[in-house]
């Protein structure tokens, strides 16, 4: 007798929960940490400077991403899972000890960044591969939504924690939290693969034209870098995720700018993650039945009108559609980028190409960086929306050589 429920599901749905625990609080909340480390005298910080933990965690993540990928291929992805939250954990509980920012910038450089690496997106997609084949797009979407289901719920958390304890003790909190949370619920449910657990994995599709011989190929790195796929899809993402990463690091400056308090803005990161997560369900699908061009295009299109609006001054009201628009745009990321490496590489080695792409995209770390530095030329964010906005040509352009499936 067939079973009624795919195993596959439940890893889905714990992917989520890591996901939004830790990225919720680590990337989504950061511009609202910026806040509380400008106004703390006693770090001394510039705008430009309190960006570099930021700069140097997502630099740092996608140097050593190829390494996380080739071990997602190879090993214990629960392992690995647990590891990352162990770190993740730690360098929070030690945020909440230092006493100069350079500190935060080393842990935000080492433990988190091990954290973010072996407990996000990259797991994530890698167990999606691995568990579905006929639904592997709508997988693949669903389970990044985690991080902007952790952009709805933590947003509010965050700035409570530090509104209500500062902002040493809401780190310490969140960092016991993430431990106590993840780990025991990740060790009992992941597994790498339905084989792992005896089961048959899900039925390829109609529209799955991969041969099993591709899906279980191997790439090496040399063969990996040879491929006009990878490529294609560093210089069309690059200047998108720069784009969308920046204006998020920086909506709290962004909207002091225009009046707007802490509680307002962590209201627009919710409305941001919201959208989000439905652009993710979005994409996800329709990632199994349409053109990835295309599909490119609308996200990249969304982008575009995002910062035309945001460069009118807008009002309050304004500013949350155009959040979610900003939402929209980037929820077609992560699972655009993993339909196309599935569909053109396989599985088996998912991982190694997703890890690989990591260093060529990391260069959007320096984002934030180069937005503050505008403000500070410019007075206003005016240059930088602009340079934003030209940035994103680019990327629509090459995104028109990707290989068809």
């Amino acid at each position: 007798m067939k079973a009624s429920w795919y195993y596959g599901w439940n890893i889905v749905g714990v992917s989520l929960i890591f996901q939004a625990v830790l990225f919720g609080s680590i990337f989504f909340s950061y511009t609202l940490w910026v806040g509380e480390w400008l106004d703390d005298t006693n770090m001394g910080v510039s705008l430009t400077y309190v960006m570099v933990p930021f700069t140097i965690l997502s630099l740092a993540q996608s140097l050593v991403a190829p390494l996380a990928g080739y071990a997602m291929d190879r090993y214990s992805i629960r392992a690995l899972i647990c590891l990352g939250t162990t770190c993740a954990g730690l360098g929070y509980v030690l945020i909440a000890l230092t006493s100069e920012f350079w500190q935060i910038i080393a842990i935000y450089g080492s433990l988190i960044m091990v954290g973010v690496l072996l407990a996000g997106p990259l797991a994530a997609q890698t167990l999606a591969a691995k568990w579905f084949n006929k639904n592997r797009g709508l997988a693949i979407g669903l389970c990044t939504t985690g991080t902007s289901i952790g952009g709805v719920l933590m947003a509010p958390v965050v700035t409570l924690l530090y509104q209500s304890y500062g902002w040493r003790d809401a780190h310490w909190i969140l960092g016991v939290a993430f431990i106590a949370v993840i780990l025991p619920l990740v060790w009992a449910t992941v597994r790498n693969n339905p084989a792992d657990l005896g089961i048959e994995s899900e039925p390829a599709g109609s529209s799955d034209t991969l041969s099993k011989k591709l899906q279980e190929r191997h790439w090496t790195v040399k063969e990996i870098l040879r491929q006009k796929t990878f490529w294609v899809a560093v210089l069309s993402f690059l200047p998108l995720v720069t784009v969308f990463g920046s204006i998020q690091q920086h909506l709290r400056p962004y909207a002091e700018t225009l009046g707007i308090d802490s509680m307002q803005t962590a209201f627009l990161i919710s409305v941001f993650a919201t959208i989000m997560i439905l652009s993710k369900l979005f994409f996800g699908t329709m990632a199994d039945r349409f053109d990835h061009r295309g599909l490119f295009g609308l996200s990249s299109a969304s982008c575009a009108a995002a910062v035309f609006g945001l460069m009118a001054d807008p009002g309050y009201v304004m500013l949350i559609f155009l959040s979610g628009l900003l939402g929209f745009a980037a929820g077609g990321f992560l699972p655009l980028l993993g339909a196309i490496v599935a569909s053109r590489f396989g599985v088996a080695s998912f991982g190694s190409v997703m890890g690989l792409l990591g260093p060529f995209l990391g260069a959007s770390a320096f984002g934030p960086m180069i937005f503050s530095t505008l403000f500070q030329l410019d007075g206003n964010y005016d240059l930088a929306l602009r340079v934003a906005l030209l940035a994103l040509i680019p990327s629509v352009v090459a995104i028109w050589f990707l290989p068809r499936k």
